[in-house]
């Protein structure tokens, strides 16, 4: 949420606090928030539309330009951790030039060197390696699951349990993931194609939404497949 629109919302003192008791607290731009409090907002406002991120094209851009698009979270010699945007790719392709890799080695003396991806759509930190070693370190470190990834999702529908372990495999049929979570599929044509995929939830919170049931879950996959989180979730 942009900052013009949050003290708007405080000016209009449409912003709360709900405390321990159920009780709503109009706030002000002066109030000081804490870990754990609750602060609810309108569902109803209108966000303003975001520039869509384009993914082709020569990619020909400043270093501010670089630093808006990819915020630094962290910083030392032997890697960077940036905030990825939703909407742009990692990598290239045939038909995509614009990417986390061309913004960063076409602006940059320093060569950058992915260990890990996350999805176009998926926003979140990502770590860059400045150096073969780093780069060496980092992707053994992310294959051993020394480095843990947690995803955040909002999701339609709640679990039946408040976590657990989803134990399912999946199988990529190309443009689709099929879920391996029906009997019908349970045949050796598919399952000798299928491979293991495990994720583990967790949900942080639930509620409604216009009458739907949704909730928050943080999420842990322990095998990196393709659509994995989403063909799980759908289950």
């Amino acid at each position: 949420m942009a900052p013009s629109l949050l003290f708007k919302l405080l000016r209009k003192r449409s912003v709360a606090h709900i405390d321990a008791d159920g009780k709503r607290h109009r706030l002000h731009g002066s109030t000081r928030v804490h870990t754990g409090m609750e602060i609810q907002i309108p569902t109803n406002i209108v966000l303003p539309q975001s520039t869509p991120i384009s993914t082709r094209g020569s990619v020909t851009s400043t270093p501010q330009f670089v630093q808006r698009q990819l915020p630094v979270l962290f910083d030392n010699q032997a890697l960077s951790v940036f905030q990825k945007p939703s909407g742009l790719p990692c990598q290239g392709g045939s038909k995509v030039t614009y990417s986390v890799d061309s913004l960063l080695n076409n602006n940059s003396t320093e060569q950058f060197r992915l260990v890990h991806r996350l999805d176009r759509g998926t926003t979140g930190a990502l770590v860059v390696a400045k150096t073969r070693l780093a780069a060496a370190r980092l992707a053994a470190a992310f294959r051993d699951h020394e480095i843990s990834k947690t995803y955040i999702a909002v999701l339609r529908g709640v679990p039946d349990m408040p976590h657990g372990t989803i134990n399912c495999p999946l199988l990529n049929t190309g443009p689709t993931v099929i879920s391996l979570i029906n009997n019908n599929l349970h045949e050796e044509k598919y399952t000798a194609k299928a491979k293991s995929a495990i994720t583990k939830y967790r949900v942080l919170k639930s509620g409604s939404l216009n009458n739907t049931r949704i909730c928050v879950v943080a999420l842990n996959i322990l095998t990196g497949r393709k659509h994995q989180i989403r063909a799980h979730c759908a289950h």
